[in-house]
């Protein structure tokens, strides 16, 4: 039986913990839309319409039937996210799920184990809140991984697209302070004990000493074996967070520690960094972050649309 748990999706995190997670599915009259094997209850589409509502500007009036659509249409693309993290078997582990729960609560000016006497209080299990925050997490990490390794942008997109504003007389982004990273890695794309015994091994021998291009040749399943490993140079926000958080945590020629990510297991050797903060190389990351930030709506667009294109659904009307 579902219960109501898309109100800790990242556009709709403020939700009213108690409303939330103490509804369950009712009669079949009271399904509003079927996604693939789910379904979308009235009571959530409501949850969230008046959370929509709330958090709208004071004064500002909505049409109500628009309204509800736009929180339908967010809970639709919750279930597809959700439904293609678990395909594509994108695990989580416990301490994943306890680290989501404690931003969560710390967000709201309490600790983990208040949060939970508070939901407790209210009829709500830590089961359950754990199982809603999974959900979170697995549409985060799928959106990351479509998004996030595919967003690159070129120096020649970076040069033309300045080009053009300056041509059409607009102004440019506000320039910014990056630094760069010139980064290998080895990847092994499975998570079992067979995978993370071997990736301990590996940055094992790594950390020892051993050839660290030869080991990605001779392991990594990432396109970048076949160079030893070798990303280039990588700039701040262009990976994932688990991936980024440990190149910064290096110096340059130390070797990390494994990493997990939604990709799998990595061991990460930071080569060398750079600061990109002339005048002109600021400006060039403005325009970079925008530039990056535009590709990831599209890319994050046509991936929803390969979706739902994919999926039943089955919006039902409403009295």
């Amino acid at each position: 039986m579902k219960r109501i748990h898309k109100w800790l999706a990242t556009s709709i995190m403020a939700v009213a913990i108690p409303s939330a997670l103490a509804l369950d599915i009712k009669p079949v009259d009271n399904i509003v839309a079927v996604v693939n094997d789910d379904v979308i209850t009235k009571q959530e589409l409501d949850l969230v319409t008046n959370q929509m509502r709330s958090q709208l500007p004071k004064g500002k009036s909505v049409d109500a039937a628009d309204l509800e659509q736009q929180a339908l249409a967010q809970l639709i693309r919750k279930d597809l996210l959700v439904q293609a993290a678990k395909r594509a078997n994108i695990r989580l582990s416990n301490a994943d799920v306890n680290e989501a729960i404690e931003q969560f609560a710390a967000q709201r000016h309490m600790t983990a184990k208040e949060l939970i006497q508070r939901i407790a209080k209210e009829g709500i299990s830590e089961n359950q809140l754990r199982r809603t925050m999974t959900e979170n997490l697995l549409a985060q990490k799928i959106e990351q991984s479509e998004v996030m390794g595919k967003s690159q942008v070129s120096d020649a997109e970076i040069d033309d697209a300045i080009a053009r504003a300056q041509q059409e007389g607009r102004p440019l982004p506000p320039p910014i302070t990056a630094y760069s990273y010139h980064v290998q890695h080895i990847l092994l794309k499975n998570d079992n004990d067979i995978t993370r015994k071997l990736i301990e091994q590996i940055a094992q021998q790594a950390r020892s000493g051993a050839s660290f291009e030869q080991l990605a040749r001779q392991y990594s399943q990432d396109g970048s074996a076949q160079n030893g490993g070798d990303l280039g140079w990588i700039i701040d926000g262009e990976t994932v967070p688990p991936f980024e958080a440990a190149v910064k945590s290096l110096q340059p020629g130390q070797i990390s520690m494994p990493v997990r990510t939604q990709f799998g297991w990595h061991v990460i050797r930071l080569i060398d960094v750079r600061s990109n903060d002339t005048p002109a190389e600021r400006q060039r990351n403005g325009m970079r972050a925008v530039l990056v930030q535009e590709k990831r709506e599209l890319l994050l667009q046509n991936f929803l649309k390969q979706l739902e294109d994919q999926a039943y659904i089955n919006v039902r009307p409403q009295d």
